[in-house]
């Protein structure tokens, strides 16, 4: 990989507990491809640390516990989520960079998802390209997907038909967010935007309750896990993960549950194309 070729840098691995331990089941692993999520925006306030937090705990949930990367060094809201399997990354320096790069292609069964500031944007895709990331991925049974959130300016569609064409060999999946608004006018009658609404890996995150947002925005630690995995009723209104009331909790999770179905289906669905997209070479 070219990134670390004159790096001691090295991939990161952990040793995760016997209960957060992935199956252990080699043919498995052998077929399905591990997922390597890229989360990433033009614009701040899209909703792309919300997704990627999300990502993080549909993974967690499906047995592949994921290892997580904030490259937002000053405020590190995913890593406040996911506070045992984040890694801050600072993509001005060159070390962070191959130490990220190297991590994500590394063979390995767990999922991997990146949280690409807004500000890293053009830093993270410029290292991406030169160090030919998405070969090296493939070779070693990594599946990179792009998940782009857009907004409602043409230059968020016109930088999307760009990082598709520019990384044709990954996975792209287009991501709205309602939060965001509607698409302005004049964006709808660009031909970027056009073009892109033909594109198939898509998926949609609904507009929630404000109040909602607000108690995610102010308790990054809330696990969406908790929310999908723990009984509703409302006779247990004290131990509800946030202490939301329960048609709160109700309408998060029918959100979260939701977006975990649209994760489900684009990464199966990606899955059906890897071979298309993966050179045949030898194991490494």
């Amino acid at each position: 990989m070219t990134v670390s070729a004159s790096s001691t840098a090295s991939p990161i691995g952990r040793q995760l507990p016997p209960e957060r331990e992935p199956p252990r089941d080699p043919d498995q692993a052998a077929a399905r491809p591990s997922p390597a999520a890229i989360v990433v925006s033009l614009h701040a306030r899209t909703g792309k640390t919300l997704l990627a937090r999300v990502l993080g705990d549909y993974f967690a949930l499906s047995g592949r516990p994921p290892l997580v990367f904030d490259t937002d060094v000053t405020e590190q809201t995913l890593r406040a989520a996911f506070p045992y399997d984040t890694v801050v990354i600072d993509l001005v320096e060159t070390r962070d960079q191959m130490t990220l790069f190297d991590t994500l292609a590394r063979r390995a069964p767990e999922a991997r998802v990146v949280d690409v500031s807004h500000h890293a944007f053009r830093k993270f895709f410029k290292v991406m390209f030169e160090s030919q990331f998405a070969a090296e991925a493939h070779v070693r049974n990594v599946e990179p997907i792009i998940f782009y959130m857009t907004d409602r300016g043409t230059d968020a569609y016109e930088e999307a038909r760009h990082l598709r064409a520019r990384f044709d060999d990954c996975a792209f999946v287009l991501v709205d967010n309602a939060f965001v608004g509607k698409v302005k006018e004049k964006t709808r009658r660009s031909a970027a935007y056009q073009e892109m609404q033909e594109h198939d890996l898509r998926m949609t995150l609904p507009l929630f309750d404000p109040e909602i947002a607000d108690a995610l925005d102010d308790d990054p630690t809330l696990s969406l896990g908790d929310i999908v995995t723990k009984p509703l009723s409302r006779s247990d209104t004290g131990r509800m993960p946030g202490d939301l009331p329960f048609d709160q909790r109700a309408a998060l999770r029918n959100w979260v549950m939701q977006a975990f179905r649209d994760i489900h289906r684009l990464t199966r669905t990606i899955e059906t194309r890897a071979p298309a997209l993966s050179p045949v070479a030898p194991v490494l």
